[in-house]
């Protein structure tokens, strides 16, 4: 029986193949511009987690590890998609998994991620994972009217 791999994105020729998977999250990205803001983020700190089936790319978690008063060291998930064809198949769980002990390796104190208020079948995801809805976050669009 062929199981859920979960390991990081080190190299760049590993990343683009992630794209069409991210695009299903982040529906406004092109390959071009996924490729360039990942590049940016993880020369700050940003990792991909990617959970392969057989030889399919099947789900991503992009994450960074930090530190806030609020929550002292912690893992903060940014993107957590898993394909929309393999869903419920514990791809979701997996990463999960991997996430939680990765923090756990490094000292965090805390895991915590945001979702979006329309996806509700996320929400009972992580609600059955053991996630809280612990705050509301507020978001104010800083782009200069034109």
């Amino acid at each position: 029986m062929t199981q859920i791999i979960c390991n990081i994105v080190n190299t760049q020729e590993q990343l683009a193949p992630c794209f069409p998977l991210m695009h299903q999250l982040r529906l406004h990205l092109t390959l071009e511009a996924f490729l360039q803001q990942t590049r940016q983020q993880q020369a700050n700190g940003y990792q991909l987690l990617q959970a392969v089936y057989g030889q399919n790319i099947c789900g991503l978690a992009g994450f960074s590890l930090g530190q806030k008063l609020a929550w002292g060291k912690h893992l903060y998930v940014d993107d957590l998609i898993t394909n929309e064809n393999q869903r419920s198949m514990g791809v979701g769980g997996a990463m999960l998994k991997w996430l939680e002990q990765y923090a756990l390796q490094h000292d965090c104190d805390q895991l915590h991620l945001d979702s979006g208020v329309q996806r509700f079948s996320a929400h009972k995801f992580y609600l059955r994972e053991g996630f809280v809805i612990s705050s509301h976050h507020f978001a104010k669009s800083l782009a200069l009217a034109e």
